[in-house]
């Protein structure tokens, strides 16, 4: 089983609010579900080497 780390963040009403509308058109379940898949897309398109070194495998930094 893969370790997991709660991260929180807020943001102003109006991006809830888009972020709301979003969900209610898109295939998303929940939030959380919305907000893994946009950190994953985020990495894979500014951070490829990173992402591809996910599916490789490699050592995890646990510094967070």
């Amino acid at each position: 089983m893969v370790k997991t780390k709660t991260i929180a963040t807020r943001v102003t009403m109006p991006l809830a609010r888009i972020i709301k509308n979003y969900l209610e058109r898109d295939c998303h379940v929940t939030l959380a579900d919305f907000l893994r898949d946009a950190i994953r897309e985020k990495i894979r398109r500014d951070a490829p080497n990173l992402y591809e070194s996910l599916f490789r495998g490699e050592p995890e930094n646990e510094s967070l």
